[in-house]
């Protein structure tokens, strides 16, 4: 195929349903009967999803490291728990494991927009100007109007689908 260099397979780990959902729709990746059966009978228990991640992505690692990969390159978004049970289970963690470690404490707050992820708090553009993130709710954003101000001063808040706005960088 005349590639003369490595090639590190990049891995993006199964963390939870919605993201499995969007990033297989967004990237148009082809995935198995039986993935998407799986992934359709835990998609209500965020605990198992991230637990059958580990697993999937162990058998899918071990799978590259005995076809020769070089190394692995794990595409985080801010979220390693997964990665870090990965680690664990193909033996290449510290003594003690890594997954204990993990603390992914602010992920229920956290929400992709955009190309990067955006928290509770962040500075958010919109079709509407710009505002802070104040909320993340099922499938949408709260977001604070920055730019306009009502009267009394209140800032208007706006409830946005996280496709309508992304992190103001």
């Amino acid at each position: 195929w005349g590639i003369n260099c490595p090639v590190v397979p990049g891995l993006m780990c199964i963390n939870a349903y919605p993201g499995f959902k969007k990033m297989t729709k967004f990237c148009k990746t082809r995935v198995t009967e039986d993935l998407e059966n799986k992934m359709e009978e835990l998609k209500d228990d965020g605990p198992a999803v991230k637990a059958f991640g580990v697993e999937f992505g162990t058998k899918i690692c071990q799978e590259l490291i005995k076809c020769g990969a070089p190394g692995l390159h794990f595409y985080t978004l801010n979220l390693e728990k997964v990665v870090y049970g990965i680690m664990d289970k193909l033996g290449l963690s510290e003594e003690g494991g890594l997954a204990g470690k993990s603390n992914e404490a602010d992920a229920a707050t956290m929400q992709a927009v955009g190309s990067a992820w955006a928290r509770e708090g962040d500075k958010v553009k919109t079709p509407f100007g710009k505002g802070t993130l104040s909320e993340v709710r099922s499938g949408c954003g709260v977001i604070v109007m920055d730019d306009w101000t009502l009267a009394g001063g209140q800032k208007p808040k706006a409830y946005l689908r996280q496709d309508s706005y992304e992190k103001d960088m």
